[in-house]
């Protein structure tokens, strides 16, 4: 006789949410960040990516008005790639 297990509830130890300047973080996953500002207003997304040296973070703008992504160079840190969201 076959049982099926229910999927284990995972409880996360760091914050879900978070901000950094004037800036918004939200954890979708664990390997991805949506980045808004105060009013809602979706700035990009930070996504985490394996590399041979490690794992590095990418930041993607999303531009409204072309409806579309412009992703930033690789970076090292998760603030980092967030930074280039504020200010580039």
């Amino acid at each position: 006789m076959q049982t099926t297990t229910e999927p284990a509830l995972r409880i996360r130890s760091t914050p879900v949410a978070r901000s950094r300047g004037d800036l918004r973080i939200l954890d979708v996953r664990d390997d991805l960040s949506r980045v808004t500002r105060a009013n809602g207003e979706i700035v990009g997304y930070v996504d985490r990516v394996d590399v041979a040296g490690g794992t590095a973070y990418r930041a993607r703008r999303y531009v409204s008005t072309e409806r579309r992504f412009v992703a930033f160079p690789d970076v090292w840190s998760a603030d980092d790639a967030v930074d280039c969201l504020r200010w580039g």
